[in-house]
């Protein structure tokens, strides 16, 4: 490939004092640790794709959700500006499900089509009682933040491949119905963008009762395994949704020297 893809990971946001068995299942129980959010933004052809777009505004997730700092720069609108990213411009977004925390600047973008799974959106308008505070379907407050994208949707149904050349859409359902990552073709392998399917790359990485591990909130686990199976035949190195250790790096892949 001339022109291989890159990914940015960019944190738009701290959720704090998690404890650190919400995600990951049945361990860790009291352990506690700020959770970030991280927004990716994939680079190819000179075409820049989003990959989620962070959660609320810290004073809605108080309301809602949960504390969240949110410090000077992380906010979207400010930190893709940074690195060359016009919102206004941005004209394809992969909406890997449509939690609260991955869907909440949506705002930001106009002009961009948001792709999301068939699944995940009929999950979302009628959810199961212990997720529908995650999609905003609990409260009678506010719409859920998803709605303000909802005329720019474009429904995708399982794998697409080749969204452009060298970026495919994998289907990855457990953590949610429809959850959707992204597998990129770089110059040093498949990266697969997880999401929620691997919030943290101990997920992924597993322990001695188990080689990967599912989060806490999920709607199957058997969907979970499966995923997690579909990830093994395809990637070669896993990028985490809530992990600092994916922000260690400015770009991936990462390259020797």
């Amino acid at each position: 490939m001339s022109d291989w893809p890159t990914i940015r990971p960019l944190c738009a946001g701290y959720l704090m004092d998690q404890d650190v068995s919400n995600v990951l299942y049945q361990r860790r129980a009291g352990e506690k640790a700020d959770f970030p959010c991280i927004i990716f933004v994939i680079e190819v052809g000179g075409r820049k794709i989003l990959f989620d777009t962070g959660p609320s505004h810290p004073e809605r997730a108080e309301a809602f959700h949960m504390p969240l700092r949110r410090d000077a720069g992380m906010d979207p609108a400010l930190s893709l500006p940074r690195i060359g990213v016009d919102p206004d411009r941005v004209d394809l977004v992969i909406m890997s499900h449509l939690h609260w925390d991955h869907c909440g600047n949506n705002h930001l973008f106009p002009n961009a089509t948001f792709l999301v799974q068939k699944a995940e959106l009929q999950h979302a308008i009628a959810p199961n009682v212990w997720q529908n505070t995650q999609y905003e379907t609990a409260t009678r407050k506010t719409a859920p933040l998803w709605f303000d994208s909802f005329k720019q949707m474009e429904i995708i149904e399982g794998d697409r491949h080749d969204l452009v050349t060298g970026v495919h859409l994998i289907h990855l359902p457990g953590h949610t119905p429809g959850l959707m990552g992204a597998a990129v073709e770089t110059r040093k392998g498949v990266h697969m963008i997880a999401s929620d399917a691997v919030p943290w790359i101990d997920n992924w990485e597993g322990d001695a009762r188990a080689k990967h591990i599912p989060s806490t909130i999920h709607t199957n686990l058997d969907d979970c395994a499966r995923s997690f199976k579909k990830i093994e035949e395809i990637a070669d190195v896993v990028l985490a949704s809530h992990d600092n250790r994916t922000l260690r790096h400015g770009v991936y892949p990462v390259l020797d020297g």
